[in-house]
């Protein structure tokens, strides 16, 4: 029993003395790895003036570490003193196992990016923009399957496609590639990032049709694909976006009519359809967007009249309707909009008065009915421009050129004191236009009336 008892001490002094071999040799080799980390920085240049100080790379400017020592975060987005410029693709990514950050926003990095940025297997955030890069996409940036968010907007030279690899990013949560060079179509797969909350790729030169799998991303709140050469109608799949709140496909090449199913996403607070080729009316359904503050639906071929239910929307402030094909009176309902700061109208076939109840959106600051049919009600023929004007107190721009006005343009007019921009040509206007208080007034247009109204400084 003795000599079991013997064996048993010294098995358990070997295991011990085992363990912590294998303890000791990890750490060693744990500080060892961590050291080569401060190394690699070292060797690509951009610490260079830290080469003495190795042991205390975690200090370093722009450096995290873990408590371990391992680097976790690289920025020097706001780091001066760091040049990096084409000593970009010198950085050994594989030698940061535990990098979960790296931000090299705003910083002139040249060049491409390099293919082995894909070898950071722990990276989370990745922020390339503004950089100045130029080159493709390396699909090399689909290995990172961590990846949250990635951003590599404002590098105007950066072309080619999109590489369908982002698909395999399965946990992003924000992609950003905006106000690049990018051409070829939107890759189907990025309907597989079923995480996507912000999706920005605004300012290319993506063409074709939105892919059907992108309807697919029900967690999408912000879609960005404005001023692109997007063809094709508005999918009334739309309607799976559910907790979107910004829509802009502005300034692409959009055809059809406004779907119906728009008017199924309750958290909608701005839409930009402007500067495409849609047609048809405005839905009357619109006005149940409660939330809305922004509908942009300039230079389209919308037509019919302009629907009353828009004024229900008490939150908006800006809304565009100029350069369509509407026609009838401008609804009354729109004086309702308490919020309303914007409100253009120009450039369509409206016709009848100038409501006066306009006098009562006090907020308004630009205002635009040129361009149309407008006159004075039949009854008051010398009030064509309401003399309640000069209640909306914050107003800089007022344009009522190319209509019917006919009488004298009231003196109201000349106590809007923020007002910087007058044009009323191209009516049949008499008299003089009082602008003694409109001291900011700018640039002032009068001419082509039926009697010519002068400007009366004194």
């Amino acid at each position: 029993m003795s000599s079991s008892l013997t064996i048993s001490v010294i098995l358990g002094v070997l295991w011990a003395t085992i363990l912590l071999s294998f303890a000791t040799t990890m750490l060693a080799a744990d500080q060892s790895s961590y050291e080569s980390e401060a190394k690699v920085l070292i060797k690509s240049g951009w610490w260079s003036s830290y080469s003495n100080d190795t042991p205390q790379h975690c200090k370093w400017a722009g450096i995290s570490c873990n408590s371990a020592g391992s680097i976790t975060k690289i920025n020097i987005s706001d780091v001066p003193n760091i040049e990096v410029g084409d000593r970009f693709g010198k950085l050994n990514f594989s030698s940061f196992p535990n990098l979960v950050l790296l931000d090299l926003s705003d910083r002139p990095l040249d060049g491409n990016i390099p293919h082995q940025i894909g070898d950071l297997s722990a990276l989370k955030y990745l922020n390339l923009s503004n950089c100045g890069l130029s080159g493709e996409l390396p699909p090399s940036l689909g290995n990172l399957s961590r990846l949250e968010y990635l951003d590599i907007s404002y590098n105007y030279n950066i072309n080619g496609s999109i590489p369908p690899q982002l698909g395999n990013l399965v946990n992003l949560v924000s992609l950003n590639l905006s106000a690049n060079s990018l051409t070829g179509k939107i890759p189907s797969e990025l309907g597989f990032l079923s995480n996507l909350v912000y999706l920005d790729l605004y300012s290319n030169k993506l063409f074709g049709p939105i892919p059907f799998t992108l309807y697919q991303l029900t967690d999408l709140q912000h879609l960005y694909i404005d001023d692109n050469y997007l063809e094709g109608s508005i999918s009334k799949s739309i309607e799976n976006f559910k907790k979107i709140s910004f829509l802009s496909i502005s300034n692409n090449r959009f055809t059809g009519h406004i779907p119906l199913a728009l008017c199924r996403l309750p958290t909608l607070e701005e839409i930009y359809l402007d500067q495409n080729q849609i047609s048809g009316l405005v839905p009357s359904c619109i006005g149940s967007l409660s939330n809305l503050t922004s509908l942009e639906l300039h230079q389209n071929k919308l037509n019919g009249s302009i629907p009353s239910c828009l004024g229900s929307l008490s939150k908006m402030q800006y809304l565009s309707l100029s350069f369509n094909l509407f026609k009838g009176p401008i609804p009354q309902g729109l004086c309702n909009l308490a919020n309303l700061t914007l409100l253009d109208l120009s450039q369509n076939n409206l016709n009848g008065p100038i409501p006066s109840c306009i006098g009562s959106l006090s907020k308004m600051q630009y205002l635009g009915f040129g361009s149309n049919l407008l006159k004075a009600a039949d009854l008051e023929p010398c009030d064509a421009i309401p003399s309640c004007i000069d209640n909306l107190s914050n107003l800089y721009n007022l344009e009522l050129d190319s209509n019917l006005l006919k009488g004298p343009s009231p003196e109201e007019i000349g106590r809007l004191f923020p007002l910087s921009n007058l044009n009323l040509s191209f009516n049949q206007l008499s008299g003089s236009v009082p602008i003694l208080s409109a001291t900011k007034l700018r640039i002032i247009d009068a001419g082509n009336n039926c009697n010519k109204i002068s400007s009366n400084p004194f």
